[in-house]
């Protein structure tokens, strides 16, 4: 395998430093070199890597088959056995151990600190997490002597009022490898419709350009995507006939007088590979009161299916619908990402004109244009049941999955 140049200090044992960080636009390959570095890495007896996302559903689906295709690249399938949440190297003993830091029931730092002989610790999309606190009560717990300590941060730059850039980029620190790079040092492994979409965003608006695709870190304090003036281009008066159409819901889990809203969004999309949004029928409900509300929606676009974000409530989820509609027409989705990388290829679908408001929705466009995955203090429901609901109409998949 031919690395990129910029990733060989990735690769230096015993490593120079105890931090090291990856951090650039998309596209960039980081992930790419970090599970290569970490599937060397197990090739030394007594490594224990401890490999973290703030949020970490179902890693055998989400994390774990990245680090088979490079085992398979290597033609080492042999020397590894993999488990639902860990990959162990036979030859030595080594492990990756693969864990959320946020679980159903609040946040899993004491687990984590106690998992014995933890020599490199990864946290993969560190953007995502936002309390330098917990981050110090993991990093501390690093200390076995029995190898090197690593920590490594694998991230895409987000605000300047991030901890981490407080932290490690205001001023840069001896203690720590920076290994900075974006797409233009990938160009041969990256597809053309990818080339397009950033070659797009260089001639259409060169700050999203900068930071998406080149990684810089950013001022603004509104959202990191949507503008007025691309929502305002997006919209047109009348629908195209024969759409497919999906009812997306993005579940409230209580129902008092302070509960976030359920996102209840209507999208459908054309045999051009055009979106349309086509209402937003979101608010606070009972989950009896949301079923009623989706379904009635689901009557009078006479939808195809409802799309529902698993992870809040699962089950719970599929049985309120059933109540009102007992079809099975629900497609139940997994957040293996954070609120800014699932939104980030829907945003590019506005930017290339292929998204279009069917008329205007004030509240779900001021959340559009306000969305910033740094504060924590409210869900962009609106927004999370609009890029559930696009990003199924607009994968590869046209076949849903429902549940008997």
């Amino acid at each position: 395998m031919k690395l990129i140049s910029k990733y060989k200090p990735l690769f230096v044992r015993p490593p120079k430093n105890r931090y090291t960080i990856l951090y650039g636009g998309r596209g960039s390959a980081k992930s790419y070199h970090a599970s290569l570095k970490l599937l060397n890495l197990t090739y030394e007896k007594n490594q224990v890597i401890l490999f973290t996302r703030w949020t970490m559903v179902s890693a055998h689906i989400s994390i774990i088959p990245e680090f088979i295709e490079k085992i398979e690249l290597m033609g080492l399938d042999a020397d590894f056995e993999i488990k639902q949440t860990e990959i162990i190297n036979n030859k030595t003993g080594s492990v990756i151990l693969f864990r959320g830091i946020k679980t159903s029931q609040g946040t899993a730092t004491a687990n984590l600190k106690s998992i014995a002989g933890v020599t490199c610790w990864v946290l993969d999309e560190s953007e995502e997490l936002h309390s330098k606190d917990t981050f110090d009560k993991i990093d501390l717990s690093i200390r076995t002597n029995k190898s090197p300590n690593e920590v490594m941060l694998i991230l895409n730059p987000t605000y300047k009022t991030h901890w981490i850039y407080d932290y490690w980029f205001k001023n840069k620190r001896e203690d720590t490898t920076y290994i900075e790079t974006s797409y233009l040092d990938n160009l041969q492994n990256l597809s053309q419709s990818f080339l397009d979409a950033a070659e797009s965003s260089r001639n259409g608006n060169i700050e999203h350009y900068n930071h998406v695709f080149l990684g810089a870190w950013i001022d603004d304090a509104e959202g990191l995507l949507w503008n007025a003036n691309i929502i305002n281009r997006s919209k047109i008066q009348n629908r195209p006939e024969n759409l497919r159409i999906v009812i997306a819901i993005d579940p409230a889990t209580t129902s008092t007088a302070t509960s976030d809203e359920t996102g209840i969004v209507v999208v459908g999309s054309d045999t051009n590979n055009k979106y349309y949004v086509l209402d937003d029928f979101s608010g606070r409900y009972t989950p009896s009161e949301w079923a009623k509300v989706a379904h009635k929606a689901f009557i009078q676009y006479n939808a195809d299916y409802y799309v529902a974000e698993k992870n809040q409530g699962g089950d719970m989820v599929k049985h309120v619908i059933q109540q009102e509609d007992s079809r099975n027409m629900i497609k139940l989705v997994t957040a293996t990402k954070g609120k800014y990388t699932r939104a980030e290829p829907i945003y590019q679908l506005y930017e290339m004109n292929q998204v279009h408001h069917v008329g205007s929705f004030p509240l779900l466009e001021r959340q559009m244009v306000t969305f910033n995955p740094n504060e924590n203090n409210s869900s962009p429901d609106r927004v999370d049941a609009l890029v559930w609901g696009l990003t199924e109409l607009s994968t590869k998949s046209k076949v849903p999955l429902f549940f008997n």
